[in-house]
């Protein structure tokens, strides 16, 4: 008995096959063999600032939802954020800029544009982020009580780099 004749696969359908398991090879898993040549890890640096004071404390806030700060690379909150400190954290500064307002629909102070620039230069936080000294939590977010904002000594002011 004879078999029936097979059919040829076409050659654009083997170049099709080809190209599909390629995808499926590459695209497979996490981060491909080629990642590293696409994605560079360039460091992101901090913006510094000239002037300032002797390094003082302050407070992260505690008072109100969501508690703690945000460390940012800039005094701008479109700026990365490189970390937090958690509510009432202590938190070393040395010094102050003025720069976009974090929160600006805040009631005054907390709708103050000063940025602290942190000592160890790994960022800013924002006025409204921080106390001068440590807070209750207010569980209803309804006080309009912030607690004692941080000061902005004039000795102390400084300048974007």
């Amino acid at each position: 008995m004879q078999e029936p004749p097979r059919k040829k696969t076409s050659r654009d359908t083997k170049i099709g096959i080809a190209a599909a398991v390629i995808i499926a090879v590459v695209g497979a898993g996490s981060a491909p063999w080629w990642w590293p040549w696409k994605h560079t890890d360039t460091p992101i640096e901090t913006v510094g600032m000239s002037g300032g004071c002797a390094p003082f404390q302050v407070f992260a806030q505690n008072r109100w939802a969501p508690v703690g700060t945000a460390i940012r690379l800039a005094p701008n909150v479109q700026s990365a954020q490189n970390g937090s400190f958690p509510g009432n954290m202590s938190i070393s500064v040395n010094g102050w800029v003025i720069s976009r307002p974090a929160y600006p629909t805040n009631t005054a102070p907390w709708d103050s544009g000063v940025w602290y620039h942190l000592t160890d230069g790994a960022g800013w936080v924002s006025f409204p982020g921080v106390r001068n000294n440590p807070v209750a939590f207010d569980p209803t977010g309804l006080s309009s009580d912030g607690g004692t904002p941080a000061p902005i000594l004039a000795k102390c002011q400084g300048a974007i780099q």
